[in-house]
């Protein structure tokens, strides 16, 4: 193997770790970086990856979106939150990085509490939901990034 391919092999395999990390740690890229690292491997080495297996990797990066984006809301609206702690939710995914990780439910608790004028508890229970929709979102994104390897790993190597 010439050591351009091992190069590519070597940048791949780099970049779809860091953004399986990435479901799970908020500092780094997901799914995207994951998808972008199959494209990036069936463009430097065209005869190993199909373009099928580099679709499916932008299907579920797009799921791994969707799943991220709606978690949050799915959590709050089963949980009972109002329309103003869905997005107190949505809202603060904005405050950097400490709010990718508090934001949502703050911002769900304080919207409550402040414009639907609920209860103290009624406000924590739709912080709850929230912080239940992102780590089920997190579990499915994790899911389609442990599957995205595996179908990586079966038609690199099969």
């Amino acid at each position: 193997m010439s050591f351009v391919k091992e190069l590519v092999w070597i940048i791949t395999l780099l970049a779809l770790l860091t953004g399986l990390a990435g479901i799970v740690l908020p500092a780094l890229p997901g799914l995207g970086l994951m998808a972008l690292a199959l494209l990036f491997h069936k463009l430097l080495l065209p005869d190993v990856l199909s373009w099928w297996t580099v679709a499916f990797g932008f299907g579920c990066a797009g799921l791994g979106f969707a799943a991220e984006g709606l978690g949050g809301v799915w959590g709050a609206r089963r949980w009972g939150a109002s329309k103003f702690g869905v997005a107190g939710g949505l809202v603060g995914l904005f405050w950097g990085l400490p709010g990718l990780l508090l934001g949502p439910l703050l911002g769900a608790a304080l919207a409550e509490l402040i414009f639907s004028r609920q209860g103290l508890k009624a406000s924590l229970k739709a912080a709850l939901g929230v912080g239940i929709g992102i780590v089920s979102a997190t579990a499915l994104k994790l899911f389609l990034g442990l599957l995205l390897l595996a179908v990586f790993a079966c038609n690199a190597l099969l």
